[in-house]
């Protein structure tokens, strides 16, 4: 299913999950682990595809996965000591779709990153994000999210900073 044919969710739903990917944001970038963590089903999976390049700019975080709560506190503690507070991210342009039953969801977004830990802020990241909604008795939680940076470091071997 693409993103042009799929099936829209009712509003109240969709305000439910816009309301999430906020909170997503908000808490990562204060460092509310728990706060964080409870976004998420407790099955639920967090993959990071690729490793940023860091020589572009890029965070250069490594690719991974966290999986349950105990994995994603452990990435929410980590993350939180490395970007000290100074690392915002955003989740932009959101579509979200209708699952395979009406407890279930699935949206696309772009991420944006900015890094002011050196003082004047920059772009540090840009990428694709994939989520997985479940609905659950707490309301609706991500499932799974699958992070994609650019750029890609394959896209990138015969490029060098400052080339067009």
């Amino acid at each position: 299913m693409t993103l042009i044919n799929a099936e829209p969710l009712p509003i109240e739903d969709e305000r439910q999950i816009l309301r999430l990917y906020a909170l997503y944001c908000h808490t990562f970038n204060h460092g509310d682990a728990q706060d964080f963590v409870d976004l998420f089903t407790p099955e639920a999976g967090f993959v990071k595809l690729n490793t940023g390049v860091k020589e572009f700019g890029s965070l250069g975080t490594p690719k991974g996965d966290a999986h349950g709560h105990a994995e994603l506190l452990d990435l929410a503690l980590g993350r939180r000591e490395l970007f000290k507070g100074l690392v915002r991210h955003q989740q932009t342009d959101m579509v979200i779709c209708s699952g395979e039953s009406e407890d279930v969801a699935w949206g696309k977004s772009f991420i944006l990153v900015t890094d002011w830990r050196d003082g004047p802020g920059r772009l540090a990241a840009v990428g694709d994000c994939t989520a997985s909604f479940a609905r659950t008795s707490a309301g609706w939680r991500f499932s799974r999210i699958e992070l994609s940076t650019l750029p890609r470091p394959g896209a990138v071997a015969n490029s060098s900073p400052g080339n067009d």
